[in-house]
């Protein structure tokens, strides 16, 4: 989740916004997107992190994004999980208190620094803690650097992004 005003401090807004700062798959300093699969996935997050704070209501302001990965890293597929040695309960452990890098963020600085894999698709703790499915992505800037992998957010003129990458 970004804060509304990390995405108009620029002008025109910055909708690819990228803060550095730490989050489930990734350390401070690796700069990448996370985005819902779903409408429904996404008020969940929203809800979750901000539903029991004075943010909750502020203006809430959805966006979508055509997104084309070919090279993602799918945390749904059991098979995956089990050749990366994880354990479910380690895709949804806490990583806001965490003393040390947690194996979700230590995986996200493997797919950034590999520069292979443009994303990672994992399942949505706000809607795991609800007894939903569910599922975001994390999509690693540096690594969206050419065909056929791009990240496009659409305005009211679908045929015109209002930014993209690469």
């Amino acid at each position: 989740m970004v804060p509304f005003t990390d995405l108009v401090k620029y002008n025109p807004p910055n909708w690819l916004f990228t803060s550095g700062k730490a989050n489930r798959y990734n350390p401070a300093g690796v700069n990448c997107v996370y985005f819902s699969e779903t409408d429904a996935v996404a008020k969940c997050e929203y809800v979750d992190q901000w539903g029991k704070t004075s943010a909750a209501k502020q203006p809430v302001v959805t966006f979508y994004a055509e997104i084309a990965l070919a090279r993602v890293i799918d945390l749904a597929n059991p098979a995956v999980i089990k050749t990366l040695n994880f354990q479910t309960v380690d895709l949804l452990a806490p990583w806001r208190l965490a003393t040390s890098l947690t194996s979700t963020q230590l995986l996200g600085q493997a797919v950034n620094d590999y520069q292979k894999i443009t994303a990672i698709r994992y399942q949505s703790k706000a809607t795991a803690d609800q007894g939903l499915g569910g599922f975001n992505f994390v999509i690693f800037h540096n690594n969206v650097l050419f065909s056929p992998d791009y990240v496009r957010i659409l305005g009211p003129d679908k045929s015109k992004p209002l930014q993209s990458w690469p």
